[in-house]
């Protein structure tokens, strides 16, 4: 009977302890044109939240733009540092693309399958891009007809 209850003992601790490790983060992003590597004077502003399970490797994201001045194009995911261009890693899809400007926000969801690999920035698999993520090496990016290469930016910072 000892043996088992040290069985059960340790059966409980080994699925405590993997439980404690698979976790659902939080990144928050301030976007604006000053982020931008080529400052962009705009009006146009917005917050980004991502969230990141590391045990299920799937994600969330929520974006508000303020004051868009012209149609927003696309926006994404990009892998690189504060101040720095990188590579998209994931696109959002934003409804009404194209069209839309002025205020507006959009939220979704995303997973392994849909993250783009960057072999060159060393974003080889979906581990890598959750590394970079938990290392603050990503940021949000809006991009409008005024300024396709991006109109706001701001990098996830992990809460």
């Amino acid at each position: 009977m000892r043996r088992l209850s040290l069985a059960i003992a340790g059966l409980f601790i080994l699925v405590a302890s993997s439980q404690a490790q698979a976790q659902t983060i939080t990144f928050n992003a301030s976007l604006n044109g000053g982020n931008e590597p080529v400052v962009v004077v705009t009006g146009s502003a917005g917050t980004a939240t991502v969230t990141w399970n590391t045990a299920t490797k799937a994600g969330t994201y929520r974006v508000d733009v303020y004051n868009m001045p012209v149609a927003t194009t696309q926006g994404h995911i990009h892998v690189g540092a504060q101040g720095a261009g990188g590579p998209v890693v994931v696109n959002f899809v934003i409804p009404g693309v194209g069209a839309i400007s002025n205020d507006y926000g959009f939220s979704g969801t995303f997973g392994c399958s849909d993250v783009a690999n960057r072999p060159a920035q060393g974003i080889n698999s979906c581990e890598d891009f959750e590394q970079a993520l938990l290392l603050n090496n990503t940021y949000a990016n809006i991009h409008s007809t005024a300024n396709p290469g991006g109109e706001i930016r701001g990098q996830l910072i992990r809460q």
